[in-house]
């Protein structure tokens, strides 16, 4: 299996990718405020990178459960010139983490190279044609709603078989627009509207999304299902959680594994990836 990104083909046979997050938001639940000017910025991507991330998640917008939209314009502010600056400065793809189509359009012609929808297009449904527009590539998560009311609506006919079918949807919507079917991948939305048992079964069943034959990517660094599983209320106090629930996604079979913790995460893989040759 391949995800295709502009000119560059990833193998997703042999390893997971690694998304390392950069957060351009006041609010975001793990680093908020942390980087805002263009040093701080230019030196946590030049870490990501030297720690062994495949490609760079970046948000200029917080989608923590209850958090509230932005408007373009302040997306634009915090996001558009730091992408720019990284993309003078380092070769790494960039993902952009929006739901906004004007926002997409800004960043893609600016040289980023994926957009990560959180809300698979229900945000905004002009999303899927600028994409094309620019055969980006699109990451689709599953969301019950917007995150300021996706934790009131975590009741499901049949929870993965729900999510299956939106996931499917979207994709087959994201082809009929125009976008590269090896340039799709598809995300369950752990911590999107689901219960703390929820996103343990959308990890328990990766083998299920795996049917649907797109790259699948799981997000799980420092969330806060985590937290209420260990009591932990600190974010940064999840690391071991994460690593452990991010082994588990790989392997049950993983493509894409969206962190904040680059350096454990690149050393979890490469133990997870001589276990795998051993037991071959």
């Amino acid at each position: 299996m391949y995800f295709k990104v502009g000119k560059k083909n990833f193998n997703l046979t042999s390893s997971p990718l690694i998304l390392g997050i950069l957060n351009l938001t006041p609010d975001s639940f793990y680093d908020g405020n942390q980087y805002k000017t263009k040093s701080s910025i230019l030196k946590r991507v030049e870490k990501i990178i030297k720690e062994g991330a495949d490609i760079l998640d970046i948000g200029g917008e917080s989608t923590r459960p209850n958090s509230k939209r932005i408007s373009i314009k302040t997306e634009r502010d915090r996001i558009l010139n730091n992408i720019i600056l990284i993309r003078k400065n380092f070769d790494i793809p960039i993902s952009v983490d929006t739901m906004k189509s004007k926002i997409a359009d800004m960043c893609l012609n600016e040289g980023a190279d994926i957009i990560n929808d959180v809300t698979g297009y229900q945000f905004d449904e002009k999303m899927p044609q600028i994409i094309a527009k620019h055969n980006a590539a699109v990451i689709l998560n599953h969301t019950s709603d917007l995150p300021d009311k996706m934790q009131s609506k975590t009741t499901y006919k049949n929870l993965i078989n729900d999510i299956k079918k939106y996931l499917n949807d979207r994709a087959k919507l994201s082809v009929k627009f125009g976008i590269n079917t090896k340039s799709i991948v598809i995300d369950p939305g752990v911590g999107f509207g689901k219960t703390t048992i929820q996103n343990l079964k959308l990890i328990k069943n990766t083998k299920e999304f795996k049917k649907l034959k797109y790259p699948l990517m799981y997000g799980v660094s420092n969330k806060a299902f985590l937290g209420d599983i260990l009591n932990i209320k600190n974010p940064k106090d999840r690391l071991n959680a994460s690593i452990v629930t991010g082994y588990e996604c790989i392997s049950l079979g993983a493509n894409l594994i969206r962190v904040h913790n680059i350096k454990e995460t690149k050393e979890m893989v490469k133990i997870w990836s001589y276990l795998k040759d051993v037991r071959n």
